[in-house]
């Protein structure tokens, strides 16, 4: 009995401790993050997308946008590169063209033609996206858009992730 009461009072002594110190302004000294990648398999490509954000926009509005991407291809091969929700782009948009430039070659992706092909030797690219579009004056389907895949790339023939 003696045992259980001392016990007892070393854990509310204990949990006293925590509270007084989270009163005194004790907290966390330090926070981490981290991602590990791991080695590729052949014909992966690691990519840093490019993060494209039209804001708010009206019927009939037209523009365009540029960003960048980085992809990062372990081996030598033919890449395709898809453009995603052809569907509802076509829904919202009158105009949606984006135009890619990656190592000297350049590809024209639309609602329409949503596909194509590049070769690439292994190495490290900045890919250069440029977004023309005028949004239709009848817009309709999914209005709202945050952070969805617009673009995709994979060695040709790898159909997984489209």
């Amino acid at each position: 009995m003696k045992t259980s009461l001392l016990a007892l009072a070393l854990v509310g002594a204990f949990v006293a401790g925590l509270a007084t110190a989270g009163v005194a302004g004790y907290g966390p000294l330090a926070y981490i993050s981290y991602h590990i990648i791991v080695s590729q398999q052949q014909g992966q490509a690691q990519v840093i997308p490019a993060h494209i954000n039209l804001g708010n926009l009206t019927a009939g509005e037209k523009g365009n946008t540029t960003a960048t991407a980085v992809i990062n291809i372990s081996s030598n091969g033919t890449y395709t590169i898809d453009l995603l929700h052809a569907d509802k782009l076509q829904k919202v948009f009158s105009n949606f063209t984006v135009e890619l430039k990656i190592n000297n070659n350049t590809i024209t992706l639309t609602p329409e033609n949503d596909s194509a092909n590049v070769k690439l030797a292994s190495g490290s690219y900045n890919v250069s996206i440029l977004i023309i579009f005028q949004v239709s004056q009848h817009p309709k389907g999914d209005l709202n858009v945050n952070q969805e895949p617009l673009l995709i790339i994979h060695p040709q023939g790898d159909n997984t992730n489209s």
